[in-house]
């Protein structure tokens, strides 16, 4: 009988609840290297009483093995103490067993104090799958699919469980979880396979599933289920949904976007960017581009994968979506006079204070010639006895191609161009100075209608374009009237070439409200 069948017979008794030396060596697969020492202290499922005598395994072991590489073995003394002395820097799977008590670690240490639990069943299902056998990382485990794709183990241990599933001799993806209570049996949720070789649960809310008693977020992926205030009674294509994280996800295994992707339930990797990224505070809004959202849609599920290459994520906000702009307001907007009022708590992370004199410039950029939606999140301090700008596309007075901003003169917020103006009935009112809001203007068919917080203020305006191809400055928050600044701060300024649908402002609103500081 060689090492590996003894090891075998070894781990097959000890899941029987039979412990006896099965070999003198100890020492699996002739390992000799020098260095790294592992020890600890086994505890008994109450987490004080010392599990003597306990048997101790490391192994060296991945999903991408088809069996396991190495071991080391070792028995704890009557303290519960173990260790295992020179050995190698690869063991990365931790066995314990005592009686009917056993248990996976994942995180090998030099100091561990690992907890025995109560063994149990398993079962499961990979969707689309009919054949090949799935693997627990770290033991000899294994069971075959059936032609439903289902699998079952009659006893697993507790603990940190990597599931590999293997097809044609070759592993296909693994599966990363850990046990959370003390039940006699595990039902997962059904998984399939994604890109980079990941299983992961073809419903991403079981993620956030506490009854299921265990804890599918690991390092490589995990997943995010957004529910919707108010579901869209259309289809709204392309549309960029804001996700708070907030302990959602683990930021120290996903610090950085540009190390991870987005994957929607379909399996489509998803363009996405971040507003902000703050790992220590265990905060974060990243925008995503869905391909689509459709109408009665309840809730949105996301899978967030580590990236296998170094290449950063595309941008959310398309220009074939008609998207010609849109800021942030955390350091990707060009004011003119900046001063120390920029950057202010905005309504998602940063916005900016908007003082006298100053504005924020997007070049040339005319979206006037036709169908167009501009929108910011603003709060407003009220009247100062000045007009106050939103978007304004002049560079003088005889120069205006359009503007819409507060009027001081009539009290109303209006539109302007050098041949129209008009005021919109019932918006001041509307807009209020205790707290932001997000005001949209679109424009379509020559009629103009204002929307605050995702309603429609009135009836459509009838207001004619003066459409003027003369390369004029495009400006937000003021013009080149230096008195004419917005009083108040702005953030997440949008210039759309084409004309939002009520609906689709509504679901901006309510989506970016439920994102907000």
């Amino acid at each position: 009988m060689n090492w590996l069948r003894i090891q075998n017979f070894c781990l097959l008794a000890a899941l029987a609840g039979v412990f006896w030396g099965c070999s003198e060596d100890r020492t699996a697969g002739g390992v000799t290297d020098i260095g790294n020492s592992i020890a600890g202290i086994i505890f008994l499922a109450d987490g004080t009483t010392p599990a003597a005598n306990a048997r101790v395994v490391a192994y060296e072991d991945s999903w991408r093995n088809t069996e396991i590489a190495d071991s080391l073995e070792t028995y704890s003394d009557s303290l519960g103490r173990f260790s295992f002395e020179n050995s190698s820097g690869n063991w990365n799977v931790l066995y314990a067993a005592q009686n009917a008590g056993q248990v996976l670690v994942n995180q090998i240490q030099d100091s561990m104090r690992v907890i025995l639990g109560n063994s149990k069943s398993l079962s499961g299902k990979i969707s689309e799958e009919s054949s090949g056998f799935v693997r627990i990382v770290g033991t000899d485990l294994s069971a075959e699919l059936n032609a439903l794709g289902e699998f079952s183990f009659d006893s697993i241990p507790s603990g940190a469980i990597s599931l590999s599933y293997v097809k044609n001799s070759a592993p296909q993806a693994s599966f990363d979880f850990s046990t959370q209570d003390d039940r006699s049996a595990i039902s997962l949720p059904t998984v399939k396979a994604l890109s980079d070789s990941i299983l992961v649960a073809v419903n991403a809310s079981s993620y956030a599933d506490t009854s299921l008693g265990i804890s599918m977020g690991s390092s490589r992926v995990t997943a995010i289920s957004l529910a919707l205030s108010r579901a869209p009674e259309e289809t709204l294509y392309g549309f960029v949904l804001p996700v708070k994280f907030n302990n959602k996800i683990d930021f120290s295994a996903f610090a950085e976007p540009d190390s991870f992707q987005i994957v929607s339930e379909a399996g489509s990797v998803l363009n996405f960017e971040t507003d902000y990224w703050t790992p220590l505070a265990s905060q974060g809004v990243l925008w995503v581009r869905l391909d689509s959202l459709p109408a009665k849609t309840s809730e949105v599920n996301l899978y967030v994968i580590r990236r296998q290459g170094s290449e950063g994520a595309e941008r959310a906000f398309l220009e074939s979506d008609s998207v010609l702009a849109a800021l942030h307001l955390n350091g990707d907007a060009k004011f003119i006079s900046p001063s120390d009022s920029d950057k202010a708590f905005g309504v998602i992370g940063y916005g900016t204070s908007i003082s006298n004199g100053q504005y924020i410039s997007l070049d040339s950029l005319s979206p006037f010639s036709g169908n167009f939606t501009l929108s910011t999140w603003a709060l407003w301090n009220g009247p100062d006895g000045s007009h106050q700008v939103l978007f304004a596309k002049r560079s003088s007075a005889d120069s205006l191609i359009f503007q819409w901003y507060y009027d001081t003169i009539n009290s109303a917020f209006a539109i302007y161009n050098v041949v129209n103006w008009d005021s919109i009935a019932g918006a001041a009112s509307v807009v209020d100075t205790l707290q932001w809001n997000l005001l949209s203007l679109v424009s379509q068919n020559d009629t103009i209608s204002m929307f605050v917080n995702g309603s429609q203020i009135g009836d459509p305006i009838p207001f004619s374009l003066y459409k003027n191809e003369i390369a004029i400055p495009f400006r937000v928050g003021g013009n080149e009237v230096s008195g004419e600044s917005w009083n108040g701060s702005l953030d997440e300024i949008r210039v759309v070439g084409s004309a939002r649908s009520a609906e689709w402002l509504r679901m901006e609103y309510e989506t970016q409200n439920a994102a907000k500081n």
